[in-house]
């Protein structure tokens, strides 16, 4: 009966078999390992090869399990030699390459089963772990930070290219080699090697975090692939741009991101945690009562113009004819002045809305108005366009990641983008007519010509107790923690800001347009004698 159960059974992926014998083999206290197996990556095909996600899901093409003892005790029983246990199955891809089916199955054991024995040796994800890494290590490093060292031990573990979990520990290797101080959190599902989510910053980002601290936004992109999602944490540096100071990439439908990312984003930059005073959020996100348990002194305020598409859309879903009225008056609603503003629109609501958005409304909207409606906003924010910030941070990311991403892709393009991505967004024309309005036409000129200086130079930075060390490629030069003075000729010669003070106040996210700049020199400045 037992081989009736098993023979030709069929399975679409390794892991939908392992998660099976696991179970089965807990059932019946039997121990089996694999005695032989040919990987479909190593297989030669007389025809057209199974397609690369078959691939991935099926992992063999054969395999065959056999019984613990199938060598036979090594211990004389009863004066003799225990014969090896013959109990074993077998499994091969289908002909039609894109399953695995049992194709043999020996199930007789010529020994008794203990019990015991089995509670000592199974490990639940052996097959699992057989593929790549141990689980019992991915378990045990799971949901922790990972350094270097911890990284090229995972490698000199791994056995096969399973999961993709060997591109993305090569990733981390890279990233680690690079930048040292970088920080990295994995969470492995529990008992299989399946990357679930991983936290991520890079020492830049961890600056970022440090200079610019008091607003943070935190939101999903939309459209990464279809098995995992990834989060964004930015912040706002001293031009108004939204930089990313942390990223987490995990598993859809992964519950508490929110928790799980601010909580590893203050064990990355403890610092922060009393500084926040203001995150915004996506509309999509939950779990807001963890910022107050993590981010003690920031208020919780939810992306506005969200708020709005989520309101509209739901109106219509609700019954709301089509009523020119509708949108201007949620518009309205979210841009009250005043409570009093605020209390008209949501009384004129009820004369235009049917009663079951109404309802809705009270019960979802109303509690929260304080996190969304502009009147209660923090005052700081309400100069920041939360929406189109994070829509730009959107439009950067589709324009960054490959179409279609593993995750070990979507890490290699995220940590390119850190790399002279604001070079890009710098406006030379803005930034030169803002200086021509306060320079003298010489002085502006020469600063016009920094910028572009700046903008197409290839520079590596470096932090110092003073300040901050760039090298050109052929000279260092150094700079004060404010970023006002250089040692380079033009600086010292003009006492006008020079390529190397913009290049580094683009990296580390210092405007670029500061009249403090021009404090040595006041001459260059209109009106001057």
């Amino acid at each position: 009966m037992e081989e009736d159960e098993l023979q030709e059974k069929e399975f679409f992926s390794w892991e939908e078999f392992s998660a099976f014998f696991d179970a089965w083999c807990e059932r019946r206290k039997v121990l089996f390992f694999v005695k032989n197996s040919v990987p479909l990556s190593k297989c030669k095909w007389a025809t057209a090869p199974p397609r690369p996600d078959v691939v991935e899901a099926l992992k063999y093409s054969s395999v065959r399990l056999v019984c613990k003892d199938f060598r036979g005790s090594s211990k004389p029983d009863q004066g003799g030699q225990q014969k090896g246990c013959c109990a074993s199955i077998v499994l091969k891809m289908s002909p039609k390459k894109d399953r695995l089916i049992v194709t043999e199955c020996q199930l007789t054991h010529n020994h008794a089963l203990c019990p015991i024995e089995f509670a000592y040796y199974f490990k639940k994800g052996y097959l699992m772990a057989n593929s790549c890494l141990p689980v019992r290590t991915t378990n045990k490093i799971s949901k922790q930070f990972v350094g270097g060292p911890d990284v090229r031990r995972l490698l000199s573990y791994c056995k096969s290219r399973d999961h993709g979990v060997l591109d993305v520990l090569t990733v981390l290797d890279g990233l680690f080699a690079s930048d040292p101080s970088a920080k990295v959190k994995l969470v492995f599902m529990e008992d299989k090697v399946i990357v679930q989510t991983i936290f991520f910053l890079s020492s830049r980002m961890m600056a970022l975090s440090r200079r610019f601290p008091l607003m943070l936004f935190f939101d999903r992109m939309v459209g990464l692939n279809e098995e995992f999602d990834l989060y964004s944490v930015l912040c706002v540096d001293g031009a108004g741009r939204g930089r990313e100071v942390a990223y987490c990439l995990t598993q859809r439908e992964t519950p508490d991101l929110l928790r799980f990312t601010l909580a590893s984003l203050v064990q990355s930059v403890p610092e922060v945690k009393l500084q926040v005073r203001c995150i915004t959020l996506g509309v999509e996100i939950a779990h807001l009562e963890a910022v107050k348990e993590l981010l003690p002194n920031a208020r919780v305020q939810i992306c506005r113009s969200q708020v709005l598409e989520t309101l509209f859309s739901k109106a219509q879903e609700l019954g709301a004819a089509e009523d020119e009225r509708i949108w201007p008056l949620l518009c309205r609603l979210a841009a009250a002045k005043s409570p009093a503003a605020y209390q008209q629109a949501v009384q004129e609501m009820k004369t235009i809305l049917p009663q079951r958005f109404v309802r809705y409304f009270r019960r979802h909207w109303q509690p929260r108005s304080e996190m969304w409606v502009q009147f209660w906003a923090f005052e700081t924010a309400r100069n920041v366009n939360a929406c189109e910030l994070l829509k730009q941070h959107q439009r950067r990311l589709l324009a960054a990641l490959s179409p279609s991403p593993t995750v070990a892709q979507c890490m290699l393009d995220l940590l390119a983008m850190q790399v002279g991505s604001e070079a890009h967004e710098l406006d030379e024309g803005e930034l030169a007519t803002h200086y021509r309005a306060i320079c003298k036409p010489e002085p502006a000129g020469l600063i016009e010509e920094e910028l572009g200086f700046a903008r197409h130079g290839r520079y590596r930075f470096q932090e110092t107790a003073e300040g901050y060390l760039l090298h050109d490629g052929l000279s260092k030069f150094t700079m004060d923690q404010a970023l006002t003075r250089c040692s380079c000729s033009i600086y010292t010669s003009s006492l006008l800001p020079c390529r190397h003070l913009f290049a580094t106040r683009l990296r580390t996210g210092l405007a670029l347009f500061d009249p403090g700049l021009l404090h040595r020199n006041r001459a260059a400045l209109l009106g001057a004698c």
